[in-house]
């Protein structure tokens, strides 16, 4: 087996382990601080990594300038959006669902880069985006009856409407991260990602704490309060995010993402064992259909 294979898998994993944390904490730190100690915790972590990649490569630190500024900050208030917005929408869907609904990031950001990026749109393309669309509509669905009635109703339900946003939001970060690490063009990639995500990260955290501090302060108290569990989710952040980009670096990209799908089975393994929720058979004939749309977009 390769090695980018069991990287990517790790990856995945980690990731699907530090949202399921946040999911378990909402109810303890609000929804606020359950998406607060993402990125609060994960500052340690993140300068460890990019000291560590630092040191074994021996590159100098590349030059920042403005594009490199309004990148990072665009992607990194995407991202607090993201978290912020799959939190609230654990409130209303199960683990997987919520998982599987941020998952059409994959499609709205090859949305974002054919329309500003001048990518082409093929048939096989096209044709993701319409099985996407469909599994968005079971997925949307609140009960295990697909009827017109029910479809409409569920399309301007609070869940659609708070998957949507996150999806949008993570196509957003994921697309702009991409561009700001892609302005250091003399370094590795592994170098120009930890370099990148240790100075976002440390904005991410500050910003966080100030808002919680102005608006949430209880959640602020109790996320520095309950610091076991952030502890751990920033861990399993970094390892999650220092495996993704180890994995780009040994792959092409289109690979990496197929093999990441993996994480929506971890999710429904967390579902099922750890949070005990059922899952209706519209919800699974969704979630597979997602897998399918996002395949035929990586696979491009």
């Amino acid at each position: 087996m390769e090695p980018w294979i069991p990287i990517t898998l790790v990856a995945a994993l980690t990731q699907t382990s530090r949202t399921a944390i946040q999911r378990h904490m909402k109810g303890q730190l609000g929804d606020y601080g359950a998406s607060a100690i993402r990125f609060i915790y994960a500052v340690p972590f993140a300068w460890v990594w990019f000291l560590a990649v630092w040191v074994s490569s021996n590159q100098n630190i590349p030059v920042f300038d403005l594009e490199f500024a309004l990148w990072s900050i665009v992607g990194g208030v995407s991202q607090i959006f993201f978290t912020v917005f799959l939190i609230k929408l654990f409130s209303y869907k199960n683990f997987l669902v919520g998982v599987a609904l941020s998952k059409f990031e994959v499609l709205l950001a090859a949305i974002i880069e054919a329309s500003f990026f001048s990518a082409i749109i093929s048939t096989q393309f096209s044709i993701s985006i319409a099985v996407g669309i469909i599994s968005m509509l079971f997925l949307s669905l609140r009960t295990n009856i697909f009827t017109w009635t029910e479809l409409r109703s569920s399309l301007y339900s609070k869940s659609t409407i708070l998957g949507l946003l996150s999806a949008t939001s993570l196509a957003v970060s994921v697309v702009s991260f991409r561009t700001a690490i892609n302005t250091f063009s003399d370094t590795d990639f592994v170098f120009r990602a930890s370099v990148t995500a240790a100075i976002v990260i440390v904005g991410q955290a500050l910003g966080l704490i100030v808002f919680l501090y102005i608006s949430r302060r209880t959640e602020l108290k109790a996320a520095f309060t309950l610091w076991k569990p952030g502890m751990a989710a920033g861990f399993l952040g970094a390892v999650s995010t220092a495996a993704w980009f180890s994995a780009f670096a040994l792959q092409r990209a289109a690979p990496v993402r197929a093999v990441g799908q993996s994480e929506l089975l971890f999710a429904l393994a967390f579902t099922v064992f750890v949070f005990h929720q059922r899952l209706t058979k519209v919800e699974l004939v969704g979630v597979f259909l997602l897998i399918g749309s996002i395949l035929l977009v990586i696979l491009n």
